[in-house]
């Protein structure tokens, strides 16, 4: 226990140092995308029929809807893992920040949701109610893996340009490992349970 008191110690000092300067540039860049998206969105039907048409069929592939129309909670858990994951392992690519992509994309596709919910006559509180239950655990484990991948672009970066006063790299791999481990891993859990069993009842008072 007290190891774990020792990690999670670790994990604020981490929080409050540069890397939430990452953490704060994705949650800006991330809504913004998101405010982008509901605008394209609004003015462009035909962008939100191709850009759900496009999320549904990759949903579908991932196996997270089950052949009676529930969600896999394993399935979508494993999903939102692996896409996390890739966050966090695109900032081995220097330079690049290749995380950004994941970071814009799932902030314009939730404008775009919202947007879809408008078009359709939908109100504002079902739209509400289809996001924010799983949304308030997985957004922000979104937001942090892909402030990992940034923060690991930078260090990457600058340990290749030979950046004077950079952070050693195990410190790096050891911080980002953390948050991964403490905060991004049971945000997601949280995530999955509460979108495949709380999210669909919360929308059925709305509907």
């Amino acid at each position: 226990m007290s190891a774990l008191k020792e990690h999670l110690s670790l994990v604020r000092a981490f929080l409050r140092s540069k890397f939430r300067v990452c953490i704060l540039l994705c949650t800006a860049g991330f809504f913004a995308a998101g405010i982008a998206g509901y605008f394209i969105g609004n003015m462009s039907p035909e962008t939100v029929e191709s850009v759900i048409g496009y999320f549904m069929a990759t949903v579908e592939q991932s196996g997270v809807i089950e052949d009676d129309g529930s969600i896999s909670t394993f399935a979508l858990l494993a999903n939102n893992w692996s896409a996390m994951l890739i966050s966090v392992l695109y900032g081995l690519i220097p330079f690049a920040f290749l995380p950004l992509s994941s970071l814009l994309i799932n902030g314009f596709i939730l404008g775009i949701t919202g947007a879809m919910y408008q078009g359709y006559g939908q109100t504002l509180a079902l739209w509400l109610s289809a996001l924010l239950p799983h949304g308030v655990f997985e957004i922000p484990a979104l937001i942090l893996s892909i402030a990992c991948g940034v923060y690991l672009c930078v260090q990457i970066s600058k340990l290749i340009l030979r950046y004077p006063n950079r952070t050693p790299m195990l410190e790096v791999f050891c911080n980002i490992l953390r948050v991964v481990l403490l905060l991004v891993a049971p945000l997601t859990i949280a995530a999955a349970f509460v979108e495949a069993y709380i999210t669909p009842v919360i929308m059925s008072l709305f509907i």
